[in-house]
């Protein structure tokens, strides 16, 4: 019995410890919670927010705090907020490396102004390399618990609960990517869709061009139209061409397309692989700022408006698992 009492004041000290720093970020498409590293700038998954929309959060305790959003990562589905006023006390220290595999870790969140929950889970998974690395625990994906803390036995923070939902539950950041994910996004600020004015269709991929995509795809992307005087038609990119590859990244579908140009910046050339004429061909392109008003049906880089709704937004670390 008296393990069993020591076992449940430790817990409910980690508990204290993560309420103090747990910040709640209302939402129409629910509540979310938030964690900072310098008691200023939070990670928030983003849900409903515009570029440098002023907010009302609540932070530990409960009171009402403004915040402003500083900045997205539209490719991971995170947000920078910056604190009013900043909180010195709710700063976590981040735990170095990663949890051993089957340790206990404290879950806890703020999903709904009711107040702070917390669960105790065990890390199913962790590993991974730089910006591939990962968590999952074995918790239940209960509701509202995307933007979590994952707390060692220490005290410190483990991870930053990604999303936390079926299909894909137990996710979490390493507390170290995290805190890098912060100077990265105020780094960037509200960068623009990158566009490079082009518009594709999907075609079959032949067998015989195996060898020149360097795959095994069996669909590709031929470029229907280009947009006069748009960045791919000042690389030399042609109606016709079959792209290969954008950055470095694979573009056998649309969906690869949006990814690769979600992860380029405006500005920055990009190697762009094609095949014309049975050749492959290698290019390079520099996108712009997406056009206010082009719409992403017909300009893979989306549109001018730049009002995010990522929270029901499906998205991992690494491998699934």
């Amino acid at each position: 019995m008296d393990a069993l009492h020591s076992l449940s004041d430790a817990l409910a000290q980690l508990a204290a410890t993560a309420r103090a720093r747990l910040f709640h970020v209302p939402s129409s498409l629910g509540g979310r919670t938030a964690l900072g590293f310098d008691g200023k700038y939070l990670l928030v998954p983003a849900v409903e927010a515009s570029e440098a929309e002023e907010l009302e959060i609540l932070a530990p305790g409960g009171s009402g705090i403004k915040a402003q959003v500083r900045g997205f990562d539209t490719r991971r589905g995170l947000a920078v907020l910056e604190l009013a006023s900043p909180l010195p006390s709710t700063a976590w220290q981040a735990m170095e490396g990663l949890p051993a595999l089957g340790s206990l870790v404290l879950a806890a969140a703020f999903p709904s102004p009711q107040g702070p929950e917390a669960r105790l889970d065990a890390v199913r998974f962790a590993g991974g390399e730089g910006e591939e690395a990962y968590l999952q625990t074995d918790g239940p994906a209960f509701p509202g618990f995307s933007g979590g803390a994952l707390v060692g036995p220490d005290g410190l923070l483990a991870g930053f609960i990604a999303v936390d939902r079926g299909g894909n539950r137990g996710w979490a950041m390493p507390a170290g990517q995290a805190k890098a994910a912060i100077a990265s996004i105020l780094e960037r600020g509200f960068p623009g869709k990158a566009w490079l004015g082009v518009s594709t269709v999907p075609v079959d991929a032949p067998e015989s061009f195996e060898a020149l995509f360097g795959d095994d795809r069996r669909s590709a992307l031929m470029v229907a139209g280009l947009e006069t005087g748009g960045p791919a038609a000042k690389a030399g990119i042609m109606a016709g061409d079959i792209l290969v590859s954008i950055g470095g990244q694979a573009v056998p579908d649309p969906a690869n397309l949006r990814s690769a140009l979600d992860a380029a910046r405006p500005g920055r050339a990009l190697p762009i692989g094609l095949i014309r004429g049975g050749a492959r061909l290698e290019l390079s392109a520099t996108p712009s700022a997406s056009p206010e008003g082009e719409g992403q049906g017909r300009h893979w880089g989306h549109g001018g408006r730049r009002d995010h709704g990522w929270g029901g937004m499906a998205w991992g670390f690494g491998r699934g698992r």
